[in-house]
Formats: structure tokens, C-alpha cells, sequence
């Protein structure tokens, strides 16, 4: 008995995949080709995850910067646009972004990972 009980976890195992790949794989789905960020430690799994399946990931030099050019790819394609940042200062600096691209009424999705909650996505 413990032997197929072995055999079964083996097999789930195998069948995980990384909740990066999964993050990437919805935006792709959703139609998303651009992705905009400051790559940290808690997210970059999940910009290598989406260059992998095609999304090109643009690195920028602040979070502000990124989530504008998240909103006006939103804008532009009328596709979403993704700002990926990290939990804490990151997202705190992707606000006025945010703020803006909602006064506009334009499509962005922010990204980030809530570092008091490890490997969890938080939108």
C-alpha cells in the first residue's frame, strides 16, 4: 500500500506547475503582449515565466514609469496592460499610475506579490 501511495504522490509531483507559469499563462490567455516592471526578487519568476510564453517583458526604471506605460499600451491596444512591482514600495509607487489609468478609464493590470504572504498573488 505505501508503495502506490508513493507511485500517486509521485505523479502529482510531476503534474505541478509554478504558480509563475500559471500567472503567465492567464495573461497570455487574456491577450496580454506587453509587460511593464521593476523586476524584484518576490516577481521575477513571473517575468521570465511570460518571456517564455511570449509576452514581451519591458524593464523600466521606477514603478510610476511602469504602470504609465502600462496604462497607455492598455490605451492603445484596447488589450490590458500588465505592470508588474513588488509588494511594499513597489506597489506604493505604482499608485499614481494606477490612479490615473482609472480616472481614464483605461485597461491595466497591476501585478505584484504580497510579501507577507510568500509564493501567494495578490490583485
Amino acid at each position: 500500500m505505501s508503495e502506490s501511495n508513493s507511485a500517486e504522490r509521485g505523479n502529482r509531483d510531476e503534474e505541478q506547475v509554478p504558480g509563475a507559469k500559471v500567472i503567465a499563462q492567464a495573461l497570455k490567455t487574456q491577450g496580454v503582449k506587453y509587460m511593464f516592471g521593476v523586476v524584484g526578487i518576490p516577481v521575477t519568476e513571473i517575468a521570465f515565466a511570460a518571456q517564455e510564453l511570449g509576452i514581451r517583458y519591458v524593464g523600466m526604471r521606477n514603478e510610476q514609469a511602469a504602470c504609465y506605460a502600462a496604462s497607455a499600451v492598455g490605451y492603445l491596444t484596447d488589450r490590458p496592460g500588465v505592470c508588474l512591482v513588488t509588494s511594499g514600495p513597489g506597489l506604493i509607487n505604482a499608485l499614481t499610475g494606477m490612479a490615473n489609468a482609472n480616472m481614464n478609464c483605461w485597461w491595466k493590470l497591476v501585478d505584484y506579490i504580497a510579501s507577507s504572504l510568500p509564493g501567494q498573488a495578490a490583485y
